[in-house]
């Protein structure tokens, strides 16, 4: 009975201790705080507050949000790359969570209204969307939440890649191309790039090691791909099969060209496999194609 009462005030004193820390050092590992009013900056923010199950904390989203569905029924504080700082202070958010390239000033200056802030570095790599997801996880406390969600992504890449090798008898070559004057692909330094490989479909640009390069329609007719996706969106650039074809003349491509709504492709967030089965799509669309 002594050593449960022991056990019992040694607990008690731990989490008191961890209690005083956290108010002592407010910025510190020992911190912990519940964000009750949060504004996304970017689509694949709100997709990873989503996924980590903190969509109902979100008051403000971007003019670009299309996920979850019911996303348009948040207020807008503007585009992605120009949020109105009038409207953020407005919703009274409690955090606000953007990107350095886009937001860093805009993040120092709602810092000086008492806002915290969560500043993300823009995704390339598939790596990068994970490590941004799990510093969006540390920040609301979902970290449990944000493990099981990646393995989830982990697992579903490995099947989807069984059962496409099975399914196809050889390697098919992939250009994923997301606008088209000028030709702008995704590269082989893209997550895009890394789910295509992930996958068992070869990106054709592999060898640009950029996110987003601009290519030529010389480059176009090297790689002369098996298939080409042309990525439509619900908000903001979108392309279709004859604009493409204006740009590239008569070039003797054999790949066959496709093209739907894939705006997940553009969001680098925890919506992986989603853009997973839009690259599988694509090849079943165009293997649909070729044996008419």
């Amino acid at each position: 009975m002594v050593g449960l009462k022991k056990i019992s005030s040694t607990l008690l004193l731990a989490f008191l201790s961890w209690v005083i820390l956290g108010l002592l050092f407010p910025n510190s590992a020992f911190a912990f705080k519940t964000y009750k009013r949060i504004v996304s900056l970017a689509p694949s923010v709100t997709e990873s507050l989503y996924f980590l199950g903190s969509i109902d904390s979100v008051v403000g989203v971007t003019d670009y949000d299309t996920f979850p569905p019911d996303v348009s029924n948040k207020p807008s504080v503007g585009g992605n790359v120009d949020p109105s700082l009038e409207k953020i202070i407005n919703l009274k958010p409690d955090l606000v969570i953007g990107e350095k390239i886009f937001h860093h000033d805009l993040l120092n200056r709602l810092q000086a209204f008492n806002i915290d802030t969560l500043e993300l570095t823009l995704h390339h790599r598939l790596s990068h969307v994970k490590e941004a997801f799990f510093k969006i996880a540390e920040k609301v406390n979902r970290i449990e939440r944000a493990k099981k969600v990646w393995q989830d992504i982990d697992s579903g890449l490995g099947q989807r890649r069984s059962q496409l090798a099975a399914r196809i008898n050889k390697p098919t070559s992939m250009l994923v191309i997301v606008w088209h004057d000028p030709l702008i692909v995704a590269g082989g330094w893209s997550y895009i790039g890394d789910i295509m490989n992930a996958i068992g479909i070869k990106n054709a640009a592999d060898s640009k090691k950029f996110s987003f390069p601009v290519i030529s329609r010389e480059e176009l007719l090297l790689w002369n791909p098996d298939v080409i996706l042309l990525v439509q969106t619900k908000k903001g650039m979108s392309i279709n099969a004859e604009e493409f074809m204006k740009v590239t003349g008569n070039l003797p491509l054999k790949a066959k060209i496709v093209s739907f709504e894939s705006e997940v492709l553009l969001h680098p967030g925890p919506r992986v496999l989603e853009s997973a089965d839009v690259l599988i799509k694509a090849i079943d669309m165009a293997s649909k194609e070729a044996n008419k």
